[in-house]
């Protein structure tokens, strides 16, 4: 049987977990066996116990990055680490330059597949010190992988260059989806509703996503503020937690939206709450090819996202519409009224496309085993 180790930084909720988790799922588990190497920040995770329940091996160990110096920890305990599981196959590492230690490592033990995979266009922070160290890092985890996989060729170019983008050795893994998980359900759609008071008529604008810098909440409230003065019969649900979420509340607060927009928390079921919207709004600052963005467009939702900073890989079918995130919240506002909002068909062009979650397994199944 073929081994292969997953590395995340860690399971808090995001595109990239997700994505992971959904691999786990559609294994099969007789011909490939996958396990997942996370460092310990000190939480714990809901993720975690989805993960082994799945009968997944999961591995935790002491080597988050908390300064420079964290590196030649996290050296270390990689160093322990694979002393004891050093047959794998591959490494497939979900993570961008800061640890190619985990593949460095690798290199050291023999393992033969080193897989950088970039599923972003951007670092997930606004230190300077950080991007400076994380861009010299790039050359380190360049020199340390075999394959170069990406969600994009965009958030391939960014953590990679173009020289390994044109290559043999790069390849686009689609951030794919379960689509009878994510189709629409006419009644779970009115469930829901019921649930959180809201009638037929109403038009209910949604975002799933953790309340970060990245994905751009301030602006999305402004947009919603707007669309919310040109029809009063609308309301906007937000589904996850994060560290901007209590000022996002003061500004709804502030701005007299209470009644408005909805809080939902983390839902373990978010693909059920996009039966119950009509429109997906996603103005965030930057994106490699979000998984979200797929799971909105499998549910039918029309959807709106950023120009240019998210790729438009993404758009898988033509209810996506990218507007320029230098355009007003008024502009943002009227052009999305001015849409067409209707909810549509998906599967055909998911699976032309090949967004269903099952190619993606096979064909990593498939890079694994050649």
């Amino acid at each position: 049987m073929t081994k292969v180790l997953f590395f995340v930084d860690r399971l808090r909720h995001g595109g990239i977990q997700q994505l992971i988790l959904e691999i786990l799922k559609h294994i099969n588990k007789e011909i490939l066996q996958i396990d997942v190497l996370v460092f310990d920040d000190g939480e714990t995770y809901p993720l975690e116990d989805e993960i082994k329940k799945l009968g997944v091996n999961l591995f935790k160990i002491d080597g988050w990055i908390k300064t420079p110096l964290s590196y030649l920890k996290q050296k270390k305990v990689l160093d322990e680490f694979y002393k004891e599981h050093h047959d794998y196959k591959a490494v497939h590492l979900h993570s961008s330059s800061k640890n190619f230690f985990v593949l460095k490592e690798a290199k050291k033990y023999g393992i033969p597949i080193r897989i950088a995979h970039s599923h972003n266009i951007g670092f997930q922070t606004k230190n300077k010190i950080k991007i400076f160290v994380g861009n010299i890092l790039k050359n380190a985890l360049i020199k340390n992988a075999t394959d170069y996989f990406a969600c994009s060729k965009l958030a391939g170019k960014w953590l990679f260059g173009d020289d390994i983008v044109n290559s043999n050795k790069f390849k686009v893994i689609h951030n794919a989806v379960e689509y009878d998980k994510f189709k629409f359900n006419e009644q779970i759609r009115e469930q829901l509703r019921n649930e959180i008071e809201i009638d037929d008529k109403c038009i209910l604008f949604g975002n799933v996503g953790r309340f970060t810098n990245q994905k751009n909440h301030t602006f999305l409230i402004d947009i919603f503020n707007e669309i919310h003065k040109m029809n009063n019969n609308t309301k906007l649900i937000l589904i996850g937690i994060g560290e901007k979420e209590e000022e996002i509340k003061q500004k709804v607060k502030n701005l007299n939206l209470e009644n408005d927009v909805i809080f939902a928390g983390f839902k373990n079921n978010a693909n059920e709450y996009m039966s119950a919207m009509d429109v997906f709004l996603m103005p965030s600052l930057y994106e490699g090819l979000p998984v979200v963005g797929v799971e909105a467009q499998a549910a039918g939702l029309p959807c709106f996202m950023s120009k240019d900073v998210i790729t438009d890989e993404v758009k898988i079918n033509e209810n996506l519409k990218f507007i320029d995130l230098n355009n007003s919240s008024k502009e943002w506002a009227e052009d999305i009224l001015n849409s067409d909002l209707s909810r549509y068909e998906s599967y055909q062009s998911l699976k032309s496309k090949g967004y269903f979650i099952e190619d993606t397994v096979n064909e990593l199944i498939n890079f694994y085993n050649k």
